[in-house]
């Protein structure tokens, strides 16, 4: 298997996470794995048994897309039929290296399976970037959809917007955790903090949790309140600014970027406050946090309804302003639920599970049944005349 995304760590974040973890399930597996990114500097790998070829990346925009140099796609298609590869992975439908991955599928003759992490257009406070990166769904990333032999969405909102942009139905199949990196805790002590993980990107979030910080830790109830705040991104100084701003920059614990035993670690005896307006696919950080027995608050994202649905302690804001974030962070402080049973975690929500059933897909694509939409074109077609 070829998996050809535009990021792969140490690169951090939801995307990544997913693909690297989806990389290495399947390599458990039995498979054979390549993966092919873009990076500042070219190199050719082997990390714990996955070839990782990671090539120049070029015009890099708002530190999020990056673009290969011209004519990769035809010298993908070489790489592809030299390893043996007989199926490309490709993520999310507007990031340049998902066109070119199935352009280089279709100059090998391999199928594709596209996993969409995407629920809607782009939403961030740039009116630039959200035509921009409309214009590019309504074309490459149509195309991208509608030509893949199979689409994957990572929640069932996703698939809607799959439906909606190319008229295309897609498989559900979500966000998943390696277990070996959350063991079972050993108590479930009522929260003691509150803690935000995320990107520092407008829409996310961060606004709204210092303000919720701030709030509570002018009561009395809940002073001495631990407050977290894990990720790193553009608005790095305008977070320290409103902190400031706020009077609470003796009382918020700042990480920036945190592996997964911090994050253990913090979420554990937290509440994640979750209020991110973006065109969220599945965040991975609801997952975990109710891994860590961690209480959740969050306002409306696709993770919300599966995580809950196994009994994941999860309270949803379902109106987007202050006020209810704040009421519904102080009662997950005062009123804890229950944590998701740990039997349940372990059969719904382990990658090793999730890297059966993408080879089981694999394995039906060669079987003939290219569970491909009726209408829907069986041949890719270069729309553009671009490699």
């Amino acid at each position: 298997m070829a998996i050809i995304v535009n990021s792969y760590p140490p690169r951090l974040g939801g995307l990544e996470s997913h693909v690297f973890q989806l990389a290495n399930a399947v390599r458990a597996a039995g498979a054979r794995v390549t993966v092919v990114t873009l990076d500042v500097t070219p190199s050719d790998v082997d990390e714990d048994g996955i070839r990782v070829v990671r090539l120049r990346r070029h015009v890099p925009v708002a530190s999020v897309i990056s673009f290969p140099a011209w004519g990769t796609a035809r010298r993908l298609s070489i790489l592809l039929s030299t390893t043996g590869a007989t199926v490309v992975s490709t993520h999310t439908r507007f990031f340049p290296m998902s066109y070119v991955g199935l352009r280089a599928a279709r100059l090998a003759g391999i199928p594709v399976i596209h996993t969409e992490h995407g629920a809607g257009f782009v939403r961030t406070p740039s009116r630039v970037i959200q035509l921009a990166s409309r214009l590019v769904d309504l074309s490459v990333g149509r195309t991208v959809l509608r030509r893949a032999a199979a689409v994957l969405a990572v929640s069932a909102p996703v698939a809607e917007f799959v439906s909606a942009l190319a008229r295309r139905e897609s498989v559900i199949f979500p966000n998943a955790l390696r277990m070996e990196d959350w063991p079972a805790f050993a108590d479930d002590a009522p929260p003691t903090g509150i803690a935000f993980i995320g990107r520092l990107v407008g829409g996310k979030g961060w606004e709204e949790f210092v303000d919720v910080a701030a709030t509570l830790l002018t009561e009395p109830e809940f002073d001495g309140l631990q407050v977290h705040m894990l990720g790193d991104g553009p608005d790095r100084e305008n977070l320290r600014t409103r902190i400031r701003s706020r009077g609470i920059d003796g009382s918020i614990h700042l990480y920036g970027h945190a592996d997964t035993a911090v994050i253990r670690s913090v979420l554990h005896g937290s509440v994640l406050v979750n209020p991110s307006r973006l065109a969220e696919g599945f965040q991975i950080t609801l997952l975990e946090a109710a891994a860590s027995g961690a209480q959740i608050v969050s306002f409306p994202v696709p993770s919300v309804a599966p995580i809950r649905a196994d009994g994941g302690p999860v309270r949803e804001v379902r109106e987007l302003s202050l006020q209810p974030l704040i009421d519904g962070v102080r009662d997950a402080l005062r009123r804890p639920l229950p944590a998701m049973p740990r039997p349940v975690l372990e059969a719904h929500w382990a990658w090793a599970s999730r890297a059966r059933e993408y080879l089981a897909i694999v394995s039906r694509l060669h079987g003939g049944d290219t569970m491909q939409t009726p209408g829907a074109p069986t041949r890719p077609e270069d729309v553009t005349g671009r490699e």
